[in-house]
């Protein structure tokens, strides 16, 4: 009487792929299509353009990159106070004939996937904004997540709307960040 030996690590190591069916375990399986979350991460859609730096003789300039990116996030602050154009009352606030005041009531952006860096532009509601520092990633809380302040550099809501600048359209065939990429099964 012959007596097996049944080693439960590696019970098909016997059997050729094929045998068994060929291929890897999800083969043939329909994809999940992705949904968005119904949660407070996936409350605002945004375009990112992220910038380069170009250094030359003649000085540094930020450059944008070839592509802009559509990122699921939320955006929060603009919604509870209104802009503050300087810091101390003791600031001259009239006009001048060249620069201008800054908008200094950043809002946050709070995303599960962010790429940018503090050389980022953002546009919301026919807005554009910078990133206003570099991007935080936090571990804590239920979902890691990036944060980051953005500050508004532009209010285009005065000019006629022929002649507020578009934003830039992101490739529909880009990955959208904070979505999945289609690797989920069922």
């Amino acid at each position: 009487m012959s007596r097996e030996t049944w080693d439960l690590g590696h019970p098909y190591d016997a059997h050729a792929a094929d045998v068994l069916g060929g291929g890897k375990p999800y083969d043939g399986m329909a994809r999940i299509p992705w949904a968005k979350p119904d949660t407070l991460l996936y409350k605002d859609k945004v375009i990112v353009v992220p910038y380069t730096i170009r250094r030359s003789a003649h000085g540094t300039t930020y450059v944008p990159s070839d592509k802009a990116y559509w990122c699921w996030c939320s955006i929060e602050g603009r919604e509870q106070q209104a802009g503050m154009f300087s810091i101390s009352g003791s600031e001259d606030k009239s006009p001048q004939t060249w620069g201008g005041l800054r908008e200094v009531t950043p809002s946050q952006i709070v995303a599960v996937e962010w790429h940018g860096d503090i050389h980022t532009e953002v546009w919301y509601e026919g807005d554009c904004y910078d990133v206003d520092g570099a991007p935080t990633h936090r571990q804590h809380g239920e979902v890691p997540h990036y944060e980051m302040h953005i500050r508004r550099n532009a209010d285009y809501s005065e000019l006629p709307a022929d002649l507020r600048p578009k934003p830039p359209e992101p490739d529909p065939d880009d990955h959208v960040w904070g979505e999945d990429d289609g690797k989920s099964f069922h």
